[in-house]
């Protein structure tokens, strides 16, 4: 009785830690925060960076209002094969960003993605400020075109110009590349006016976190990201503030799947701030600090990154940004998962496919352990009456029942834990594709065959869990079992057990269990064929 109600015990943990993993990772191992010695007044001051109140800002302890001079607006539509963006002269910021290659929904008619959300703000908007105001600075584009179109392989610039009759000249330019969503920026500032200029030229980022976004019942963050001093930090919802003046590598906002990320030049080493305000809306931005004497230029320089997370392609920019990917604690394993799936499906173009080959590679690797398993199994059945005449035979003394139950598997050389070592040793690689398939956007809205049309999203009809459940209770019946006949009985419950908790799971980890199943099946078949 007592085995059995350890028996059940362990079933539950078992299940519990599956269903609940990522919610125990965000609860045991939460991002560090940034540390809040300093004020946010107190690094506005010193780094220009403003707190924004509706149209007051707060830069030293001060109030102040947001300068908007009159000026007529100038558009421009950027399209390259990745994406189509509108640009506008006022703060020389996007009022629109579409990617080309994703869609809102899995429906054909449905929207491309836009990464500039409805929030009445313009991201990328660069503002000026000094002498306590803030102004949003009135570019005049300098070639008056209305759209501008990349090819691959080729780059095209975007460049915007602002002069006062005081002699102060900013100059901003976007380098579009058609082979990738990266963004070069350049923006220069020009002092020739009589008296010093001091203050700071801030660039920012601004989403809003949509309702449905927010009622998502995944544990992925959505919100701002930074990585200051080589420590990546997610800002939660409950921090509405958070600011600093050194030390950023870059900052951005991200959801599960898509990226806006500002990556300043190294050395420049500006001031940063982020915010989540009641509303939901979300910024980020940074400011470069400016002294010029008159006759003086500054060149500032950083890169916006607005896009997918694709893991290749955030890592080949060199700059980290591959890590705004949660792919949790077993990312060590998750990464070379992903790796082989999208070699694998670079070949096949299927990435049901490309799953089933990562699961043939994971089987053939454990398969010297599941040999040694299976066997090991086998032998325990065979000495069940020696162990049942043993703890007949010293019923009422523990000590002496375990001494002799060691002598017994070390006369028969057998180990007794190795038949469960394969199922622990495989709750790393599952956790590890579990994160995988939740969080690449290399498996979103990817097909897999019939009705499974998206490899992220459950199983609509819930067959490949029934299915997989079938196939559990089917190994079970063939592994060697050195059980009493209720605890027998008791583990038919777990494919029962597994199959509730995978209805919900990404279809594409059920295709890995199933055919995990069915390739363990084979194997086990084999094996015990051949022991006979």
């Amino acid at each position: 009785m007592e085995n059995t109600k350890r028996l059940l015990l362990a079933l539950i943990l078992s299940a519990a830690v599956i269903f609940f993993y990522t919610v125990f990772y965000e609860r045991f191992f939460p991002s560090k925060e940034a540390p809040g010695k300093e004020t946010p007044e107190k690094i506005a001051a010193e780094k220009g960076l403003e707190e924004e109140k509706g149209e007051e800002k707060v830069l030293g302890g001060k109030k102040e209002v947001i300068q908007k001079k009159p000026f007529k607006e100038e558009i421009t539509e950027v399209e390259t094969p990745l994406y189509r963006a509108i640009f506008t002269n006022h703060g020389g910021g996007l009022k629109s960003f579409q990617l080309k290659n994703y869609r809102e929904t899995l429906d054909k008619t449905s929207a491309p993605v836009e990464l500039v959300k409805p929030s009445g703000e313009v991201m990328l908007q660069t503002r000026i400020s000094k002498d306590s105001s803030t102004e949003i600075i009135p570019f005049h584009l300098k070639e008056s075109k209305t759209k501008i179109s990349v090819s691959q392989n080729s780059k095209e610039k975007l460049s915007m110009t602002y002069n006062t009759p005081a002699g102060l000249t900013i100059e901003k330019n976007y380098l579009f590349n058609g082979d990738n969503y990266n963004i070069e920026t350049e923006i220069t500032v020009v002092n020739a006016q009589k008296q010093p200029l001091k203050g700071a030229v801030l660039t920012g980022l601004s989403s809003v976190i949509i309702e449905k976004e927010k009622k998502k019942s995944d544990a992925y963050h959505s919100g701002p990201i930074r990585k200051v001093k080589e420590k990546v930090i997610r800002q939660k919802a409950e921090a509405p503030e958070e600011s600093g003046k050194e030390g950023l590598e870059w900052i951005g906002l991200e959801d599960k799947y898509f990226l806006s990320a500002l990556v300043p030049a190294k050395g420049s080493n500006p001031g940063w701030r982020s915010a989540v305000t009641a509303e939901n809306s979300v910024s980020a931005s940074v400011g470069f600090p400016i002294e010029l004497k008159p006759g003086e230029k500054a060149l500032l320089k950083y890169n916006a990154f607005i896009g997918p997370k694709e893991y290749n392609l955030l890592k080949t920019k060199g700059n980290g940004l591959e890590e705004t990917i949660e792919f949790g604690f077993f990312s060590f394993i998750a990464k070379p998962c992903l790796s082989i799936l999208n070699f694998s499906a670079r070949y096949i173009k299927n990435y049901g496919l490309a799953i089933i080959v990562l699961t043939v590679i994971i089987k053939v690797l454990f398969y010297p352990l599941t040999k040694h398993s299976t066997t090991s199994m086998k032998e325990m059945q065979k000495i069940q009456p020696q162990m049942a005449a043993v703890k007949e035979k010293y019923k009422n003394d523990k000590e002496k029942v375990n001494k002799e139950m060691m002598e017994l598997y070390k006369r028969h050389k057998i180990n007794p834990v190795s038949g469960c070592l394969p199922m622990v040793l495989q709750i790393p690689v599952f956790l590890g594709l579990y994160e995988v398939l939740g969080v690449a956007i290399e498996l979103r809205h990817a097909p897999f065959a019939l009705w499974i049309i998206d490899l992220s999203a459950k199983d609509p009809y819930y067959v490949t869990p029934l299915v997989m459940g079938v196939t559990m209770f089917v190994q079970q019946k063939m592994t060697p079992s050195t059980m009493d006949p209720t605890q027998a009985k008791m583990m038919l419950v777990m494919p029962v057990v597994f199959t509730f908790l995978f209805m919900n799971f990404p279809s594409g980890l059920v295709l890995y269990w199933l055919t995990n199943n069915i390739l363990s099946i084979i194997q086990q078949y084999q094996i015990l064929r051949k022991a006979a």
